[in-house]
């Protein structure tokens, strides 16, 4: 990236200034063209403040180059200009400074949030109205730690624009599902996350859960509707080990507690085990295995007699014995 602007250098030095610790800067690159700049925002932050101190964070699960400044909070973006205020603001813990952006009886309201809620807002370098809705989300999150947050420069990352279907801004995405574009009330984003169907969660609202320590909250969601999600057959397929190892976590409170709704989990798993690579096949044996639902006996007798890694074949074995 350029060096900050004389202005926005003395805006963060003075900031600074103000700091009685030190604050981490994580940042994460991804292979991403813009991994450089990034990372390059990060630096000169740090040069320009002595309490900040940087973590380039390799277990990250993001798909672009992102900074994170604190909390729920993620910048795939290099706020700047405008956005450099909201920007410093979270990273010295002042998210607080938003709050009172949030009316009291949304507060209260806000306050019956039991699920995460990921929101997108894509933003440009000189869209006036940007930093008033980043300042809307960010005054939400402040209230509800399931509230996460990604500001996306929508210029800067065009790719991810056009994959979003994002071609103004600022444009506000809740769950991949419902979106506004142009200034955003409160009060309709809390009437959303409320009327919200669990069962429509992404995957990333769920493995946020998982990775928080709550996969038996997910199960118990799961349960109270009787169905297993279709976001949790994802991060059972999850390329990423430590993800799937949560999902079976939460696999095997179903199992413990509603068997009938553990047995669900044959249909879906076979149809995914085709497309997935072998370290992922043999967690999805053990969960059939785990399943208690004998009409996995059939599919799982086919792997051992089939064409798979030896491994894979010791898998179905298992798993046959486990139901047997």
């Amino acid at each position: 990236m350029a060096e900050f602007t004389a202005v926005e250098k003395e805006q963060i030095r003075h900031w600074g200034e103000e700091l009685e610790s030190d604050l981490f800067l994580r940042y994460s690159g991804t292979g991403h063209a813009m991994d450089e700049s990034v990372a390059a925002f990060a630096h000169q932050m740090a040069e320009l403040v002595d309490h900040i101190r940087l973590k380039k964070d390799g277990d990250a699960t993001v798909r672009l180059p992102t900074l994170f400044p604190g909390g729920h909070i993620a910048y795939q973006a290099l706020p700047v200009d405008r956005e450099l205020a909201p920007f410093l603001a979270v990273m010295a813990a002042q998210g607080n400074a938003f709050k009172e952006l949030i009316a009291a009886d949304i507060r209260q309201r806000l306050a019956q949030l039991k699920i995460p809620a990921l929101f997108k807002v894509y933003i440009t370098p000189h869209c006036p109205f940007c930093p008033a809705t980043v300042a809307t989300l960010l005054g939400l999150a402040a209230h509800s730690d399931y509230i996460r947050v990604t500001v996306i420069d929508g210029e800067l990352f065009p790719e991810a624009a056009q994959k979003d279907r994002v071609s103004a801004a600022p444009t506000v995405i809740l769950d991949d599902a419902f979106r506004w574009t142009g200034s955003v009330k409160p009060d309709e984003l809390v009437t959303m996350m409320l009327d919200r169907d669990p069962a429509n969660l992404g995957s990333e609202a769920l493995k946020g859960m998982i990775e928080e320590g709550d996969a038996e909250g997910v199960a118990t969601m799961m349960m109270a509707r009787g169905r297993l999600f279709p976001a949790f057959i994802e991060l059972l397929t999850h390329p990423r080990w430590s993800v799937r190892l949560g999902a079976m976590v939460t696999f095997e409170t179903l199992v413990e507690e509603h068997t009938d709704l553990a047995g669900q989990v044959v249909e879906p798993v076979i149809a995914e085990f085709g497309d997935a690579d072998d370290m992922v096949k043999g967690d999805l044996l053990h969960v059939l295995g785990e399943s208690g639902n004998k009409t996995a006996l059939p599919f799982l007798e086919g792997v051992c007699n089939g064409e798979y890694d030896g491994e894979v074949r010791s898998a179905a074995q298992e798993a046959i014995e486990k139901l047997r």
